[in-house]
């Protein structure tokens, strides 16, 4: 181990840490542009340059940097605020002042440092370089010349983490830009994550673009759930409405990325038609009547199945077990949906939690399902067909009851995947908070409650839910309610995102 002093503050590293790795352990900010700590070192931006033993003549790039033993680091000192703020007035010399139209405002690096460490005015009086503005890279990326760093991270990002050169630096000096090669627009199914990584305005979201203001929207950190892959994200709505989702760092799971088919999936969960409050009979009652109806239909249990969405969290799953114990219903199933997974982050699973569901004791509609007299359905799953023959009752409870709605004895309200709260385990067994991005109101409870007034339970409460799930799933590690929060209003989440941005 290496120790060091960094701002006045002791340190100890592993041989080979740079400057600017060794900072972040003592939450020491470095500004950086070009560096990304899953794409790697560059050392083009210069904005992390820092003091090394006293040499102000010549700087050290901080994200280059190895450290060594005793060395004095100074993150701050003159020299450094003097050349930052040099690095800020170069980069935007021939940067428009398109702030007020920009996507990137509000959760923008080059904004964000400019207004910290930049030098407050220009003295560069001449026109600025003008340059294509919608410069479409694909029917999902556009590029705006003009706003353009030069930072290289999307160029990087193909090469290192995608082995393949879409997009490449043409020209030298002033006239350098980023442009398309021979094969024309990007196809790679994971080209918007350049979108993210780009430090200021110049990659944009064709899907996102002026949709809306970051500062107006509300956000949500919780997890995609396209498939058994997990990938943490954070999802963005703006009046009930969610608008996007974005990759969130997790290095375990999704690192910085995720793939184009789940980021654009947050428009399935914006419905225009949904399940509000209980129906029997294709009438409205009150939930408690429904709730009493379903009990009387499932009777002693016998010749009942409960067919199970791996949408549904651990602890909906918990408390739909409990509520087939109490009832004596023996089988309970999982449903099953897929996609076309690929050799990098997209799993052929496409739901969130069917290892949370084997783990709980649900399994796979048998291919030879015995005869029911009645199902349950719990939760957005496609029902085999093989399940619906000679049924003498069927429960929906679910967001959309579609086709079956009308054949259904009872339905009841479900929450999508972004209106939950609980956890969902991943294809590696790791279990990971889900938060509620939207709030579909009253007459749509939350699926634990539905289930837990149906079993009776004597646990009322998420916390002694969670508790349940926990008991249930030993081998993993208890999550606890402290890791479950509110949605993020708008005036917190615009610093967050800038900050957030700063740092990757």
């Amino acid at each position: 181990m290496i120790k060091l002093t960094i701002d006045g503050r002791e340190v100890e590293v592993e041989p080979g840490t740079t400057v600017l790795e060794a900072a972040s352990k003592l939450g020491i900010e470095v500004p950086h542009y070009c560096y990304h700590p899953d794409i790697g070192i560059d050392g083009n931006c210069r904005m992390c340059l820092c003091e090394v033993n006293g040499n102000t003549n010549k700087l050290a790039i901080g994200c280059k940097f190895p450290v060594g033993e005793g060395m004095d680091v100074k993150t701050a000192s003159d020299a450094v605020v003097k050349a930052r703020k040099g690095v800020l007035e170069f980069l935007l010399i021939n940067h428009p002042l398109d702030c007020t139209i920009c996507d990137q405002a509000g959760e923008c690096p080059l904004q964000d440092y400019a207004y910290r460490f930049g030098p407050g005015d220009s003295r560069f009086r001449e026109p600025k370089r003008k340059g294509p503005k919608t410069v479409e890279f694909s029917d999902k990326v556009m590029f705006d010349t003009e706003r353009c760093i030069l930072c290289t991270r999307c160029t990087r990002y193909f090469e290192v983490v995608r082995d393949s050169r879409p997009i490449g630096v043409e020209n030298m000096g002033g006239a350098s830009t980023i442009t398309l090669g021979p094969n024309g627009p990007i196809t790679d199914p994971y080209q918007m994550n350049i979108i993210d990584i780009c430090p200021v305005g110049a990659l944009t979201s064709r899907d996102f673009r002026f949709k809306q203001r970051v500062w107006f929207m509300d956000f949500a950190d919780t997890i995609c759930p396209g498939c058994e892959r997990g990938c943490n994200i954070t999802a963005g709505a703006y009046q009930g409405k969610l608008l996007r989702f974005t990759p969130r760092r997790n290095p375990e799971v999704n690192k910085s990325w995720m793939c184009d088919d789940g980021r654009l999936s947050y428009k399935t969960y914006n419905l225009d038609e949904r399940v509000r409050g209980a129906t029997v009979a294709g009438e409205s009652v009150a939930m408690d009547d429904a709730l009493d109806k379903v009990v009387e239909l499932v009777g002693d249990g016998s010749g009942v199945a409960i067919l199970a969405s791996t949408v549904d969290t651990c602890e909906e799953l918990a408390a739909i077990g409990e509520f087939a114990k109490l009832s004596n219903i023996e089988h309970i199933w999982h449903g099953e949906k897929s996609w076309e997974g690929d050799d990098f982050l997209k799993l052929p699973d496409a739901t969130p939690n069917t290892a949370g569901a084997k783990a709980l004791g649900f399994t796979n509609v048998p291919d030879e399902a015995p005869a029911l007299r009645g199902l349950i359905v719990a939760g957005d799953v496609g029902v085999p067909s093989r399940l619906l023959e000679s049924l003498d009752f069927l429960v929906l409870q679910t967001p959309v009851a579609g086709a079956l709605g009308e054949a259904a004895v009872v339905v009841l309200p479900g929450r999508t995947a972004l209106e939950k709260k609980g956890s969902w385990m991943n294809h590696d067994g790791r279990r990971q908070a889900v938060k509620p991005a939207l709030d579909p109101g009253a007459d749509v409870p939350a699926d634990w409650e539905i289930w837990r007034d149906l079993a009776s339970a004597e646990w009322t409460s998420f916390a002694e839910l969670l508790a349940l799930a926990n008991a249930s799933l030993p081998e993993v590690a208890a999550i606890g309610t402290d890791e479950y929060s509110t949605i993020v209003g708008p005036n917190e989440q615009a610093q967050h995102l800038v900050i957030q941005a700063a740092k990757s």
